[in-house]
């Protein structure tokens, strides 16, 4: 497939990953079950920054895999909001300002408060090496670190499964 068509292509088939519903395959904090809440998600989303060689736009593909900290600190089983630690592994396509990408991984934290049985908020933060492959003024070349800091709502559907919705910066 030659370049053009990829250029041409890249954008629709983002979209059609951006606008599914972003769900999580979460525990429902359970106190009698303390430690034992683990999650799995698929996130997506775009990306929107300023660079010297102009707009910056990738497309967020991510996979979050987290778990449960209650059972290294004990201070938190009589806590009724959520301590985790988590991984995400992305693979960020761009097609602003040319056709390139990054890819690389985050450890990080997250916080989860119930505000009711079906509604809880949460925040995270989160640091790790990417590599990018777009040449820029602004950023080292290669080889970057991603730092986030962010926050957003599950909404439970059951107790396995939540829709999300959030943001990062």
């Amino acid at each position: 497939m030659n370049m053009r068509i990829a250029r041409r292509l890249l954008p629709f088939l983002c979209l059609i990953i951006v606008l599914q519903p972003p769900f999580v395959h979460a525990a429902a904090l359970d106190h009698r079950q303390a430690g034992a809440q683990k999650e799995s998600a698929f996130i997506s989303g775009i990306g929107t920054g300023k660079i010297s060689e102009g707009d910056y736009q990738p497309v967020l593909l991510m996979w979050h895999l987290g778990t449960d900290l209650k059972k290294h600190f004990p201070r938190l089983e009589k806590h009724r909001g959520s301590l985790s630690f988590f991984i995400e592994t992305q693979f960020n396509p761009s097609h602003n300002p040319d056709a390139n990408f990054e890819f690389g991984i985050s450890p990080g934290f997250q916080y989860r408060y119930p505000f009711t049985e079906k509604l809880s908020g949460y925040l995270l933060v989160s640091v790790g090496p990417h590599y990018m492959s777009l040449v820029t003024r602004d950023q080292g070349n290669g080889f970057i670190f991603s730092d986030a800091i962010g926050g957003g709502l599950y909404y439970f559907i059951n107790e396995n499964f939540a829709g999300t919705g959030g943001g990062k910066f």
